[in-house]
């Protein structure tokens, strides 16, 4: 979807795929962190499949997961109205592949690495993937993803790139179909030209609401809430009707069309459900809902037309708005790659450091058997002075390591590092 619009660009379908020939492997005792997307879309695998996936692979089932690997350093789990995505930190090359062969069971997966996941969840975040480019609901969702990390790392990874690609494009103006809503707004729009309608919204949230928008100036609109009614100023301000549910069928029997945005975990309206048209004609039903919210069995009825998410045909940005956008995600994923990258090398910075810090450790127990009538502060000084010794000498080691560009040729030589420390250990 990120060349026109309309679907993902090909990529690896396997987690060994997506790395390259000659990146560290499972046989070293240090490896340098990974980070692994793996998505599943409308476009590659339909909406039947996907709403499927959506009652699989849940925020507690990779919460088990997670408790069980420990090569897993962090997890994240980023839902939209058209894609699952699951981000994983692992600290061994193995663990990408396990994890693989887990969600097989669900079904195939895309798979993306380091850099190339960090600049499409930029893109995703920005809605260069979605359906109704430069989507807003999106960085809420990503938001969403970033406060709910699981993480067993002492430096946040995947929560400080979730919010960097959430705020990428903030700045910029919103494009004239930045949302789901609007695509459905625009498809009614001809079908209700012909007289006044009567549209039916359920669910009053931010999709519900910009869709009630888009129709009230040419639609009698009614908004169904389930819990508490709308802004008496906003309803009053777009001459809408606000409902409570348990009024939807009374108003669905006066309806023309319907729009079904109701955050729910499963159907909201079914086939047995839905009363007589009292207005008689055709009758429309859009469902931006995932699961979804309507019963597809609705759209076999006579006189009926239903439109779901993967229906709906995709906005378009023109080139002035478009050109912008690509620049803000660019630049947005070169920085966030650029933290991780001196991210992922910090186990083998800590590999160093601890094997430094063990050596001290056990030269300062020897040297102290013989500190005799040295006064206690003394000691301490003393002890406080090989700490910052230690640190001093291996701080421009550590920031080479850091410095070094990403790619199997460089884990080579951080390897290195470590292992001509290791071998300058002169211990008896």
């Amino acid at each position: 979807m990120a060349g026109d619009l309309a679907g993902p660009d090909p990529v690896p379908r396997s987690a060994s795929d997506a790395f390259p020939e000659g990146s560290t492997g499972p046989g070293s005792p240090v490896e340098r962190l990974r980070l692994v997307s793996f998505e599943r879309n409308l476009w590659e695998v339909g909406i039947a499949e996907l709403e499927e996936t959506v009652g699989e692979i849940t925020l507690e089932r990779i919460r088990s997961w997670f408790g069980l690997d420990a090569f897993v350093r962090e997890a994240a789990l980023l839902r939209t109205c058209q894609r699952v995505v699951l981000v994983g930190v692992f600290s061994r090359a193995e663990g990408p592949e396990l994890w693989t062969r887990r969600l097989a069971s669900v079904g195939s997966w895309t798979v993306r690495a380091d850099g190339d996941a960090i600049r499409h969840l930029c893109e995703i975040s920005a809605g260069l993937e979605s359906r109704a480019p430069g989507e807003r609901e999106i960085r809420e969702q990503v938001r969403s993803a970033a406060r709910h990390v699981l993480s067993r790392s002492p430096r946040r990874i995947l929560a400080d790139l979730l919010e960097r690609a959430a705020r990428a494009t903030e700045g910029l103006p919103p494009a004239p179909s930045s949302s789901v809503a609007d695509l459905a707004a625009e498809w009614l729009r001809p079908r209700l030209a012909d007289r006044r309608a009567a549209v039916v919204i359920i669910g009053a949230g931010t999709v519900g609401r910009r869709a009630a928008e888009r129709l009230s100036d040419t639609a009698d609109v009614t908004v169904l809430y389930r819990t508490r009614p709308p802004d008496p100023a906003w309803t009053g301000r777009w001459g809408l009707r606000a409902r409570p549910t348990e009024e939807m069928l009374e108003a669905l029997a006066r309806s023309d069309a319907v729009i079904a945005a109701a955050k729910s975990s499963g159907r909201v309206l079914g086939a047995a459900d839905l009363p007589v048209p009292a207005r008689g004609g055709p009758r429309w039903f859009v469902d931006l809902g995932l699961p979804r919210n309507v019963d597809p069995a609705i759209g076999l009825r006579p006189g009926t037309q239903l439109v779901d998410l993967a229906g709906l045909p995709p906005g378009r940005l023109p080139s002035e708005r478009l050109a912008p956008l690509r620049r803000e995600v660019n630049a947005a994923a070169e920085a966030a790659t650029r933290e991780f990258v001196a991210a992922s090398v910090e186990p083998w910075i800590s590999e160093l450091r601890g094997w430094a810090e063990a050596i001290r450790a056990e030269e300062w127990a020897r040297a102290s058997e013989f500190a005799g009538s040295v006064p206690g502060p003394a000691l301490l000084a003393f002890e406080r002075f090989s700490e910052r010794l230690v640190r001093r000498l291996l701080a421009g080691p550590t920031e080479e390591m850091r410095s070094l560009p990403p790619g199997p040729e460089m884990d080579v030589l951080r390897r290195r590092v470590v292992e001509m420390f290791r071998a300058n250990d002169a211990r008896p």
